[in-house]
């Protein structure tokens, strides 16, 4: 089967040439069919969808969460492929598939589409309104921290410590909470939050595990809301989750579920795999194997020990 390739000069920038090299040099080790596709601009990626409508390509975002996220929108309804090679700030969802993916995987019926990669297999995947995430979207503090461009694409601040910068100043700088309703289950809960998480996948925030138990094809979504809470004890929570601790906090409640709404009486922001999204209302719903999803352990690791 064919690989796609897109890259996105105007997010690569300068180091655009090495990445090229860098998957033709892997490609031609692992004898692939490929063509590496492109873009200078925001308004020639958001062509792509157009472009692979018919198509039943394995088509491989090089960046990070917010690049998977672009590419799972183009894709969703069409034959063709997900996979990702890691080149973002956070890549978190590649942190997690390496947990989930490293072993081959086999669905019944990859002979019938004449697929032989490893680590195939179909993913659930999360609509959200009119959009669709893989990984985790988020709400309150989180979201403001993911959204704020000061931190997360910031060129003065290296890519492992921009979310950290980030977490730091909206702590130092948080006062209040802010009142969500959310519906799940059949129950209504309406309260001052910290923040509310819908999570497909374990990670967020550049390494943070909001939840280890998430799988991608459970055909399950977790959904926590974590109280409003002090300064003192958001950092305790915060400091937590890096080893998944927040769940034995007495403010953090999980509820498993299918479908969501998470909403308020004025607009408030929303962060799914690291893309802004700003409305009063989100209507959020599991779709079980919503799509199909490549992870090549075995070339990734060839292309990321070429430094």
């Amino acid at each position: 089967m064919k690989y796609i390739y897109v890259l996105n000069r105007f997010q690569t920038r300068e180091k655009t040439p090495h990445l090229i090299k860098k998957l033709e040099e892997t490609s031609a080790r692992f004898n692939r069919e490929y063509e590496i596709r492109i873009h200078e601009t925001p308004e020639d990626a958001a062509r792509l969808k157009e472009d692979y409508r018919d198509t039943e390509y394995i088509v491989t975002a090089i960046g990070g969460d917010g690049s998977i996220n672009h590419l799972l929108n183009d894709l969703v309804g069409t034959k063709n492929i997900l996979s990702f090679i890691p080149f973002g700030t956070g890549n978190d969802f590649a942190r997690a598939m390496v947990q989930e993916l490293s072993d081959p995987v086999r669905e019944p019926d990859i002979q019938e589409r004449g697929n032989q990669e490893s680590g195939l297999r179909e993913a659930d995947i999360v609509r959200i309104n009119d959009r669709y995430f893989i990984n985790v979207a988020c709400f309150g503090i989180d979201a403001d921290i993911a959204n704020d461009d000061r931190f997360v694409h910031s060129r003065l601040i290296p890519k492992p410590l921009r979310f950290h910068a980030g977490v730091l100043f909206h702590f130092l700088s948080y006062r209040k909470g802010r009142r969500l309703k959310v519906e799940c289950n059949g129950e209504t809960i309406e309260k001052e939050v910290t923040s509310v998480v819908a999570a497909n996948s374990q990670y967020y925030g550049g390494g943070y595990r909001i939840s280890p138990g998430s799988r991608i094809d459970d055909g399950i979504m977790e959904i926590y809301i974590v109280d409003h809470l002090s300064r003192p004890r958001m950092a305790k929570v915060i400091l937590s989750m890096k080893h998944a601790g927040h769940l034995n906090h007495p403010a953090v409640r999980m509820i498993q579920s299918g479908k969501a709404v998470v909403s308020s009486p004025v607009p408030f922001r929303a962060n799914i795999d690291g893309e802004p999204l700003y409305s009063d209302r989100f209507e959020i719903e599991l779709i079980p194997k919503g799509i199909w999803l490549a992870y090549d352990k075995a070339f990734l690791e060839s292309f990321m020990s070429q430094g």
